[in-house]
């Protein structure tokens, strides 16, 4: 697991430059335009680039070694995430720069979690592997915010922030390299050949396919929740308090549930444990959407954080159990374009739930979502025991 450690602490110090700059980049957007629609163009640049960077971020990481992926895209967005220092004062371009940042990183997440089965000595190692991976992952996503937050309140300066992003991308790139074991050889583009060969294995397997299926459910769920969050605080007499208490909850209970797959969760269980926690994640979106205090509220949210943390780390643990090597970043990386799309119609469904319904309609939608991809899921388990 040492390997692991090296690869996830890297990742840590990553993901935290990279939040902290990214709430950099929407404070700097915002006070030089004015104009929220900006701040949406940039979101809107970083879904697009994610998506159009996938089949090649997958196609890679199959083709070439994989140690050299990681580095290779982790110097690149170096280099990427240091160009915006220069350019803060013109809005196009930087939102233009964050656009092309998304792509040039998105051969990162697919490639690693394909490598992850090459750095354990053992199979039933890979769910603790992926669960501190996952953990790492969040707890960058909760304190990288905070820490740009404060870091721009104390009056450290953009570009600065930017210039840390591109430090902790090479921070990254060096704990890669400090790693000894094989992280896959690459060349699975000769046995399965073509940038869409992980499409089309998803299309032939049927449990890849429910999988896919029940996560961007799911997922749908979870986006309508970050547009609803935010009315239901102050539905509830929460304020903006309230409304960061539930993200951060949301995100702590991601960091518990995948501390929790470490311990219950092994390849041949995976599917169960995929169902357990897309319900898990239902309920307590149920409980949040009608709660009648914050309190209950809360408790909802951190109950539906611990959902997706569990599910997050058993839907890794699944893909690399029933993929093989040499195609395996290419499945990661339809998976991965599959949740951008997703999570970008979250974004517009969110929205309208909240216009005609409110806060709490579009909270129970979501919950809906939960308990719809948790059906599906039962419908994966069976195959599986149909197979076996």
């Amino acid at each position: 697991m040492r390997s692991v450690r090296r690869l996830a602490l890297g990742r840590l110090i990553s993901l935290m430059g990279g939040s902290a700059a990214y709430i950099a980049l929407i404070a700097t957007l915002y006070e030089e335009t004015g104009s929220a629609a900006w701040v949406s163009a940039a979101l809107f640049a970083g879904v697009v680039g994610s998506v159009v960077g996938a089949p090649g971020a997958g196609y890679i990481g199959d083709r070439l070694d994989r140690r050299r992926v990681l580095v290779g895209t982790d110097v690149v967005s170096a280099a990427v995430a240091g160009s915006m220092a220069l350019v803060v004062d013109e809005p196009a371009a930087l939102v233009g720069l964050f656009g092309l940042l998304a792509v040039v990183t998105s051969p990162f997440a697919p490639a690693s979690a394909a490598a992850m089965p090459n750095l354990v000595d053992a199979e039933e190692e890979v769910a603790r592997a992926n669960a501190l991976v996952a953990a790492t992952t969040s707890v960058g996503y909760l304190l990288g915010p905070l820490a740009g937050g404060l870091l721009l309140g104390a009056g450290v300066s953009a570009p600065s922030l930017f210039v840390l992003d591109a430090v902790s991308f090479l921070v990254s790139a060096a704990f890669v390299l400090s790693i000894r074991r094989s992280f896959g050889a690459g060349r699975g583009t000769s046995s399965h050949p073509g940038v869409l060969a992980g499409v089309r294995l998803i299309r032939r397997e049927p449990l890849l396919r429910l999988l896919i299926v029940a996560s961007m459910t799911s997922l749908l769920g979870m986006g309508i929740v970050n547009v609803a969050a935010y009315p239901l605080s102050l539905g509830l007499g929460g304020g903006t308090e309230g409304y960061g208490a539930m993200e951060a909850l949301l995100g702590g209970g991601g960091l518990l549930g995948a501390a929790i797959a470490g311990r219950l969760l092994t390849t041949g269980n995976a599917t169960t444990v995929i169902g357990l926690s897309y319900a898990a994640s239902g309920v307590g979106l149920a409980v949040a959407g009608a709660a009648p205090v914050l309190a209950v509220a809360l408790v909802g949210m951190a109950l539906a954080g611990g959902g997706r943390g569990l599910g997050e780390v058993a839907d890794t643990t699944l893909i690399q159990a029933r993929t093989q090597d040499a195609v395996r970043s290419r499945v990661f990386a339809a998976e991965e374009a599959a949740a951008h799309v997703a999570f970008s119609a979250a974004m517009l469904v969110g929205g309208l739930l909240v216009e005609a319904g409110g806060s709490r309609a579009a909270i129970g939608a979501a919950a809906a979502c939960g308990l719809l991809a948790a059906v599906i899921a039962s419908r994966m388990r069976r195959l599986q025991l149909a197979a076996a």
